[in-house]
């Protein structure tokens, strides 16, 4: 493909090279590297909830082979007799493709990059701009892979609602208030599964979370101030020994499908969280993970890559986002691990 004005593109990712030395100097990608990886790392809220694997991969398309483990069962031992082995909890036949199959790029027109490079206020609103957008995009996908796969296990066309309500995958809510009720059985659901609530997080909606003032217990001794704590990582205090997190997440506090928008890195659910086949109007408004549920690798985390467009008078300035993840969690003992909190309104 040719260029209609030769000029109009000069790639200068690295600094000083082959171009042209007044416009390569221009660009000084560690500048802008850094203040876009710090901008990023605070904006995303889900790496909090997982397990990140980024060091195991290099380049997009490339696979993670994850071991199929669960709860690996106790079984008592005598002295001087042979050990009774059972591997109940560890199939070891199976495992969880990783593929490193997203790649997003978000971009910038700079006017006067060598002003806004010794400007640090100026620098950092591009920065948190471009940071924003890719580190939406990764949040949007992992609260994706968590939707879909509790929309495969929660829909029903038979009028189901799940496998057995409040004894398999889910709490039964009531819009998006978080009772004691429903906490005593998350706790329920969380032994049963893991025996304590170590690697458990809670991620609410901002609904739900609110519902959280009602609660004597929590209002008077565990909510945390959302201080600047909050502002970084979305963490919102602790309750059941698990911490808190507020996400804003396209997947929860709405019911229906939802639609993709490849701008915003949402990606479609063709059905809702629907029990009869019919209505798509029952409602996620938070869930219970645990961290051994959700992975997640980068093979470019924040990458910085800048050209000067000549028919524009501006420098390009690109900033590179290349992950991808995985879920694992099914509706059978010893794979539980998330239970979702739901309005079931059919």
């Amino acid at each position: 493909m040719a260029f209609s004005d030769p000029f109009d593109v000069n790639v200068h990712s690295g600094g000083t090279g082959a171009v042209s030395q007044n416009i390569a100097d221009q660009f000084i990608p560690e500048v802008w590297g850094q203040a876009i990886l710090e901008a990023f790392q605070q904006k995303i809220m889900m790496k909090n909830v997982g397990i990140d694997l980024s060091p195991e991969v290099a380049n997009s398309g490339d696979k993670i082979h994850l071991p199929h483990i669960g709860v690996p069962a106790l079984s008592a031992f005598t002295q001087g007799s042979e050990i009774s082995a059972d591997i109940t909890g560890s199939a070891t036949s199976d495992e969880t493709a990783l593929t490193i199959s997203e790649y997003n790029v978000a971009s910038a027109y700079v006017p006067d990059i060598v002003k806004v490079q010794s400007n640090y206020d100026l620098l950092e609103i591009y920065a948190k701009q471009l940071a924003y957008a890719c580190a939406r995009g990764f949040d949007n996908f992992l609260s994706y892979l968590v939707a879909n796969n509790l929309q495969s296990l929660l829909s029903s066309a038979t009028g189901v609602a799940g496998a057995d309500p409040n004894n398999s995958m889910h709490v039964e809510t009531t819009g998006s208030v978080l009772s004691q009720g429903n906490l005593t059985d998350l706790m329920g659901l969380i032994l049963g599964e893991t025996g304590d609530t170590e690697g458990w997080n809670l991620v609410l909606s901002p609904e739900m979370y609110a519902s959280l003032n009602s609660l004597t217990s929590y209002s008077q001794g565990t909510q945390a101030t959302l201080g600047a704590e909050f502002g970084r990582t979305g963490n919102a205090g602790a309750i059941l020994g698990m911490p808190v997190w507020i996400a804003q997440s396209p997947y929860m506090g709405v019911g229906g499908a939802v639609s993709a928008d490849a701008s915003k890195g949402i990606k479609a659910i063709a059905d809702g969280f629907d029990t009869d086949g019919a209505t798509d109007d029952d409602i996620v408004y938070g869930y219970a993970i645990h961290e051994s549920a959700l992975y997640f690798a980068f093979s470019k985390e924040a990458k910085m890559q800048a050209s000067y467009r000549h028919s524009y008078l501006s420098t390009l300035v690109t900033c590179e986002s290349v992950y991808g993840g995985a879920i694992r969690n099914a509706d059978a003992d010893g794979e539980r691990r998330i239970f979702a909190l739901v309005d079931y309104t059919n």
